[in-house]
Order: C-alpha cells, then sequence, then structure tokens
C-alpha cells in the first residue's frame, strides 16, 4: 500500500468550449497529474461540484484526509467552510494565481476567519508573496511559501535550444500572451509600427494567443507592416515559436499578473526577452531585459475588471531593438527546477521559512504606492459561513445547465451585476459554451456581484517622479 498523506484534491479539466487556456489552468491540470503520480502521497481525487452541492457527498469525499490541495480556481473558501462545518480535521494547501483581481482576493477573505497554523497558501512569485501578505495581514497566523512546479511538465530535450529566427529575413519579434489591454498588446502593436517606420522591412512582430476580438487586424487603424496574429494551436507549436524568436517582448502591466509563465517558458528555451518592471518580471529576468514603465497614477480601478496599469516606453525599445542591443537570455527558470518535491513537502506540511523571499525593490516601490480600500474581510466564522452558504446555492446551480434554478441564478446576477457587459459576456458562454468554473474569471467573477465584493485601489505618485525602472534584478 503506498504510504505518505492521504490527499484531496480535485481533477482539474479545463470545459470543453474554453477558447483558450491561460497558466492557471495548465497549473492545476499539472498539480492534479503531480498528486495522482507520485508514490509519495495517498492520492484521493473527488468531484468539487458534488462537494458545492451536497454534504453528504463532502463528507464521503473528505473524510480521513490528512491534506486537501485546492486546484479549483479561487474556492478554496470550500474546503475551510466544510472543514468546520463536517467537523473534519486536514490541512488546506491552496495557491493565488492573479493579483490585484477579485477571484482570488475574494478567496483570501473568505478563508481568513477559519485559517489554522498549518494551512499552507503558496504562490508564483515573490511578488505575488509581498502582495497577499501586505493586503491580508491575518496571513500571518499560518504558513505561506512560494511554489510553482511547472518545469516538470517541460520537453527537457527544448531546454536552452533557442536559435533565433536563423535567416537573412527581418528579426521576429514574439507577443504570446491575450490580445488585450490589461496585457499591453497595442504596445506590442505600436513597437511594430515604430519599427516598421525606422526600418522597413526589417523587423516582424508575431502575436500569439486569443484575441477576443476574433479579428485579424491590428486594432487601432490600418494593417501595420509587419504584424500578423495567430491563435494559439498547440504546446508543442508553441516551444517551437519561442526557439524561433530573436526576442520575446512581454509589455504586460496587467492587474491580474503575478508570474508571466511565458517568461519561465522562454527563460527556459533560452529566448531573450523585453519586459515591463511590473509584477515578477524584476526576480525572473536580468536587468537588462527591463523597460522603463509608467504606472497609471491616481486612476481608479476596479478589481473586478483586468486592468492595465501602466506602459512601458516603446521608443527605448525600439532604440535597443534597432541598434542589436538584445538582452541576455533571463535565468528565472532555474528558481523553479524542484517544486515538484517542493509541492510534496508543502503537502506532507515540510514549509520553509519565507526568510530569503523579499520582493524586489521595484516591487517594493510598487506596493509602496498600492492604495486599496473595500477589502472587506468577513468578521467571523458566522458570517463566512452564510456568504459561502449563498455561494455554494448559486455555484450549484450554475452547474445544472436548463434547470429553473439555473435560469434564476442568470438572472438574478444580471440584476445585480454592476458590470453588465462582463456578465452579459458570461451569461451568453454558458448558455452557449457550457463554461464551468474552470473558466478561471468566470462563475467565480460572478458570484462576487451576490456579496458584494468589489474591492477598488489606486496607484499614488512616486515620491520622485520618476518611472518605474528595474535596478534590483536577478
Amino acid at each position: 500500500m503506498p504510504r505518505g498523506p492521504v490527499t484531496g484534491f480535485h481533477r482539474f479539466r479545463s470545459y470543453a468550449g474554453h477558447p483558450g487556456k491561460d497558466g492557471a489552468n495548465f497549473a492545476y491540470a499539472e498539480v492534479g497529474r503531480l498528486l495522482g503520480e507520485s508514490a509519495r502521497v495517498r492520492a484521493r481525487p473527488h468531484d468539487v461540484v458534488e462537494l458545492f452541492r451536497s454534504d453528504e457527498a463532502a463528507r464521503e469525499a473528505l473524510t480521513g484526509c490528512d491534506v486537501v490541495v485546492a486546484t479549483v480556481g479561487p474556492h478554496a473558501y470550500l474546503y475551510f467552510h466544510l472543514r468546520e462545518r463536517l467537523g473534519l480535521d486536514f490541512r488546506i494547501v491552496r495557491d493565488a494565481r492573479t493579483a490585484l483581481w477579485n477571484g482570488y482576493l475574494q478567496q483570501e477573505a473568505l478563508s481568513a476567519p477559519y485559517l489554522r497554523p498549518d494551512d499552507v497558501l503558496y504562490h508564483s512569485s515573490r511578488y505575488s508573496l509581498a502582495l497577499y501578505s501586505m493586503l491580508f495581514p491575518g496571513l500571518r497566523s499560518s504558513r505561506q511559501a512560494v511554489c510553482y512546479p511547472l518545469l516538470r511538465w517541460f520537453p527537457a530535450e527544448l531546454a536552452g535550444s533557442w536559435t533565433g529566427s536563423g535567416s537573412s529575413g527581418p528579426t521576429r519579434i514574439g507577443f504570446v500572451g491575450r490580445l488585450t489591454d490589461d496585457k499591453n498588446h497595442a504596445q506590442a502593436v505600436g513597437l511594430q509600427r515604430e519599427l516598421a517606420r525606422r526600418a522597413p522591412g526589417a523587423f516582424e512582430t508575431v502575436a500569439i494567443g486569443e484575441d477576443p476580438r476574433r479579428g485579424r487586424r491590428a486594432p487601432d487603424g490600418p494593417p501595420v507592416p509587419g504584424y500578423s496574429w495567430r491563435p494559439p494551436v498547440d504546446r508543442a507549436r508553441l516551444w517551437q515559436d519561442y526557439r524561433e524568436m530573436d526576442v520575446l517582448f512581454f509589455p504586460s502591466t496587467s492587474s491580474l499578473e503575478t508570474f508571466g509563465r511565458v517568461l519561465v517558458e522562454a527563460s527556459f528555451i533560452g529566448t531573450p526577452v523585453m519586459a515591463s518592471t511590473h509584477a515578477a518580471a524584476s526576480e525572473l529576468l536580468p536587468s537588462e531585459s527591463l523597460l522603463p514603465t509608467v504606472l497609471r497614477e491616481d486612476t481608479g480601478f476596479t478589481t473586478h475588471l483586468a486592468a492595465r496599469l501602466g506602459d512601458v516606453d516603446v521608443t527605448h525599445a525600439a532604440d535597443l531593438l534597432v541598434a542589436g542591443a538584445v538582452p541576455p537570455a533571463g535565468k528565472g527558470h532555474q528558481y523553479y527546477a524542484d517544486h515538484d518535491d517542493l509541492l510534496l513537502a508543502l503537502v506532507h506540511g515540510e514549509v520553509q521559512e519565507a526568510a530569503g523571499l523579499e520582493p524586489t525593490a521595484v516591487q517594493r516601490a510598487f506596493l509602496e504606492r498600492l492604495r486599496m480600500r473595500d477589502l472587506d474581510v468577513p468578521r467571523d466564522r458566522a458570517a463566512a459561513d452564510e456568504m459561502i452558504t449563498g455561494l455554494r446555492r448559486s455555484f450549484t446551480a450554475l452547474h445544472r445547465r436548463g434547470t429553473p434554478g439555473y435560469l434564476a441564478t442568470l438572472a438574478v446576477l444580471t440584476a445585480r451585476s454592476r458590470h453588465r457587459r462582463k456578465t452579459a459576456s458570461f451569461v451568453r458562454k454558458s448558455l452557449f459554451h457550457g463554461e464551468d468554473f474552470s473558466n478561471i474569471g468566470g462563475v467565480d467573477l460572478q458570484l462576487s456581484h451576490l456579496i458584494g465584493f468589489e474591492p477598488r485601489f489606486t496607484i499614488a505618485p512616486a515620491g520622485h517622479g520618476a518611472s518605474d525602472h528595474g535596478e534590483d534584478a536577478c
């Protein structure tokens, strides 16, 4: 009989109609594979939809577990609620996948009254650890770690295999990610426009990612010479794309960003990167990769919507590219090399102290300027229980498509929504494409309307008035 702690977890699979899986989708599927294949744990998978639906199903699934690993998006609060409600005694290992965004902030707010010293919140980066520690002082009563066991699933034969475009043709710039404002996609288009003006035919930009507009033309005007877009096809094709890029352009200043999985993928291949200073970039990339980044000061942001928090200096990026000053490849992937073992250690209750995981100088500067409001934590377990009980009913109804309760819940969400356009988009995807909780930023975000959870924030002006430019990078 296999030895190790009895470990409950949901086998995460994205719903069939999901248009474009992000880093969180890959992470949850990969963690489930790791737990299911490891001889160091006794895996006990369950279906989280059934746990939301029924105390009886939850008791059957969770009784006897030593630990539960949350692989369910920002819904780990359910395990805390059930542990107390059913009188069970297991440790909870959960994660935070996004930063200034409702989903995981709501998870932590609802979980806060239940925390025990041996529960663990793990993060993908030092930036995420510092942010959540600042926003939720109560996390001091339990444990935290930086852990992302992604390298286990990378093709080992491709490590360091970067070749560049390898031809006498144009220098190839890659952009990987959603073609949205919060990912600063328009700045990738703007960079190509500037390069085409300065050196016609010498550069091309290939954008790879989900395009919400479903269009093939660059935004804001006519097509830009040398710019092209294609949707993500498969992982093998993306690895080849990294190999053949001369440089990856990652200007994202998204409020969601905690990590930038593409930065580690590029680092693993050996692809040079030019990036903003936002989020984890300054801990994953050499200083030569970081572009001056100006934040949007005194602008009101809601955590309900992904937002562009600033802009990189495209002119400076163009100067470097025209001069041939491509930065060296990053080494950030090396930190994560043994994180499959680290996650299993967390499951076993072995948690390293967070000492040595301090944020970089540019991250500290950003956090000092962050001003958050309406980040409401339930006053006690009874208040959290009441909220979560209501969320369970709505979550369950949203996974019973076609029933009267399902239709009634969609109507309630539409009536209570503070962001009708986004809710309407969710309703369409739920009705016509079968969206479920595995589309992170869908069900979970809509549920926040039911409890009125919507923190807001601003970025205060820098004391010296200068832009944020990374000087403390690995």
